[in-house]
């Protein structure tokens, strides 16, 4: 067997590993689930603002909007928007102690301004700003955490059921007649295990090896 076919196989079995975890994403989110609790963790301390806006499910537009996908800076934009929208005279001073540097009572004051549309002074759009800039702070690393936390979990997932698919295999082989026994399994752990990683990259680098061998057979010629 050469070693495009190699590859192609091997991106196979990754590319089956990978399919099976996102399919998961039908039972209640699935592996999408994972690294969302940085988001509501960072978001814990804006409750009131967000509970004014959806008072039984004040997370549940952030935890849709993970779930699904959406682009993460339209989810911060999206949450960031709840957040100013909540900002009331009964939330002002809860959301001043969760964002260090933002006087209760100028906010208290802000408040009650976009309650009445009455125009805010300079000053008072210097201390949104700075409310806005804690807020995209938290919610800056919070995504960078979760995302880190979803990706290397899925990572070895997949290549936990890579690494099945192979050995199911190599059992396949063994019970048709194949005498590899043990060095079968373990080459089929190996391939399990290089599978996932390599099922993004893999068909443009059969490609580049095709393209090199024939060019390599072309000179030799």
């Amino acid at each position: 067997m050469d070693l495009p076919t190699i590859l192609a196989a091997t991106t196979a079995i990754g590319t089956a590993a990978y399919g099976l975890v996102d399919s998961s994403k039908a039972f209640k989110g699935g592996v999408s689930n994972i690294g969302y609790g940085f988001v509501e963790e960072a978001l814990t301390p804006f409750r009131s603002a967000l509970a004014l806006v959806n008072e039984d499910a004040p997370f549940e537009l952030a935890k849709a909007n993970w779930i699904n996908g959406m682009d993460v800076a339209d989810q911060k934009i999206a949450i960031k928007g709840l957040i100013k929208l909540g900002i009331a005279p009964s939330t002002a001073r809860e959301l001043a102690e969760a964002t260090p540097g933002v006087n209760a009572n100028s906010l208290l004051d802000i408040s009650r301004k976009l309650e009445t549309g009455a125009p805010l002074e300079e000053m008072e759009l210097a201390l949104l700003a700075r409310f806005e800039g804690v807020i995209d702070a938290r919610l800056d690393a919070a995504f960078e955490r979760a995302d880190q936390r979803y990706r290397n979990t899925a990572r070895v997932i997949a290549a936990a059921i890579a690494v099945v698919i192979s050995e199911i295999g190599a059992f396949t082989m063994v019970m048709d007649g194949d005498q590899g026994g043990f060095l079968l399994f373990l080459q089929a752990f190996g391939i399990g295990i290089v599978a996932a990683p390599l099922a993004p990259i893999a068909k443009d680098l059969t490609s580049a090896i095709t393209a090199a061998s024939t060019s390599f057979k072309a000179i030799v010629r």
